[in-house]
């Protein structure tokens, strides 16, 4: 059976959120970027602002001489969540298995729903209909027999428009591309390979599948393969549901740029109470911590932990946090950013410890604990993220 991929999502998310509460902004150019700071780069904009020079990345400083007329809000992380709530549940309502891209992107497989919904491209555009029809949000979907090609197609069309890039017309579809398109290549760890794309003047996907893979391994090394395959339209990736998701990852963005130290661990601490929720919600547990923190000046640095025994309660990683911002934290410069990430994510296993070495009063003070983490959960769940305010990051 033929997989069936729709990559549904919509182009300028927070932008098409932020006009959606406030109609004023419709028509004029509009950037996503912390305020506070003129170092502060743009994290999205309008298709008015893209057509006034301006460019994701861009300094706010800059971005203002280019367009003074350019209005810039802040990121609003929880009006985003809101916003995706309510696409997933349409998404929900057609497909069995969806993975999550980006904010306001999903990728769904669809591959045996045909007799329930009809064809793919039939459902993405009912799905395509409903959120506009319900929530105003103009989207645009890729239909493929894969992830790559239906991300791809995605990317190549204006809202309200359906890309359908039928079973045996990827390699045709894929040629004429630039190798800039694929989603893979814009990974900072791709920018060797890009540079020596353009070295061989390999400029579009044609050209790279119409290369022996020898002389690209020669040049590439072992990205060659992958790569040759990429510019055919081959991706065997499976779509992953949340709970499939190989890691967890929270980002803290710090507006304005922050180096207080209780601060800066409260927030850490925060989202690693959001991490160790949603663990929870999935029953697995974190074998592996990390954390990426950006300097001001763009510089940065990443730590890594293991975790044993596995877990999933904050009563037992937040010592292991603490420690990786203390081997990070080695320069007595303001951060932008911090990025908490779980690896090694396992199934949940029931089966306790046998013989606890531990005192008496520590597995006490652990079990209480974890009976706080279980009723903050459902806490959460019922009221929403906000309904608990910590003291300690506000």
């Amino acid at each position: 059976m033929d997989r069936q991929i729709v990559c549904f999502g919509i182009p300028a998310f927070e932008v098409a959120v932020a006009r959606l509460h406030d109609p004023s902004l419709s028509t004029r150019p509009l950037a996503i970027a912390p305020l506070n700071t003129s170092r502060a780069c743009l994290r999205e904009i309008s298709s008015e602002a893209e057509e006034a020079g301006l460019a994701i990345g861009m300094s706010v400083e800059q971005a203002r001489r280019v367009c003074p007329s350019m209005h810039v809000l802040p990121p609003n992380p929880s009006r985003i969540r809101t916003a995706e709530g309510s696409l997933l549940h349409i998404v929900r309502r057609y497909a069995p298995v969806w993975e999550p891209v980006q904010a306001g992107s999903f990728v769904m497989d669809l591959t045996g729903t045909g007799r329930l919904f009809g064809p793919a491209y039939d459902i993405a555009a009912k799905v395509q209909h409903e959120v506009l029809t319900q929530y105003r949000l103009d989207g645009v979907a890729g239909v493929g027999s894969n992830k790559l090609v239906a991300q791809t197609a995605a990317t190549l069309i204006q809202p309200s428009e359906l890309y359908d890039v039928r079973p045996g017309s990827e390699p045709v579809f894929m040629a004429p591309l630039s190798v800039r398109t694929l989603p893979g290549l814009q990974r900072p760890c791709m920018r060797q390979v890009l540079s020596r794309l353009d070295d061989l003047n390999l400029d579009t996907l044609g050209d790279v599948a119409e290369s022996p893979v020898d002389a690209l391994e020669l040049a590439l090394g072992d990205y060659a393969g992958q790569l040759s395959r990429w510019a055919q339209g081959i991706d065997s990736l499976p779509v992953l549901p949340p709970a499939s998701q190989p890691q967890l990852e929270e980002t803290v963005l710090l507006d304005p740029d922050e180096i207080d130290d209780p601060l800066l661990t409260g927030r850490l601490l925060d989202a690693l109470q959001r991490l160790c929720r949603t663990l929870r919600s999935q029953r697995r547990v974190c074998g592996r911590l990390s954390l990426m923190i950006r300097y001001s000046d763009h510089l940065e640095v990443t730590k890594h932990e293991h975790v044993t025994p596995e877990t999933c309660w904050e009563c037992d990683l937040s010592s292991v946090v603490m420690s990786l911002f203390q081997k990070c934290m080695h320069r007595r410069i303001r951060l932008r950013t911090m990025t908490l990430s779980m690896a090694g994510l396992t199934s949940y296993a029931e089966q306790t410890t046998l013989f606890d070495a531990r005192p008496v009063e520590e597995q006490h003070r652990q079990e209480r604990a974890k009976q706080l983490a279980v009723a903050l959960d459902q806490l959460h769940a019922r009221f929403g993220e906000q309904s608990i305010r910590y003291g300690r990051s506000h």
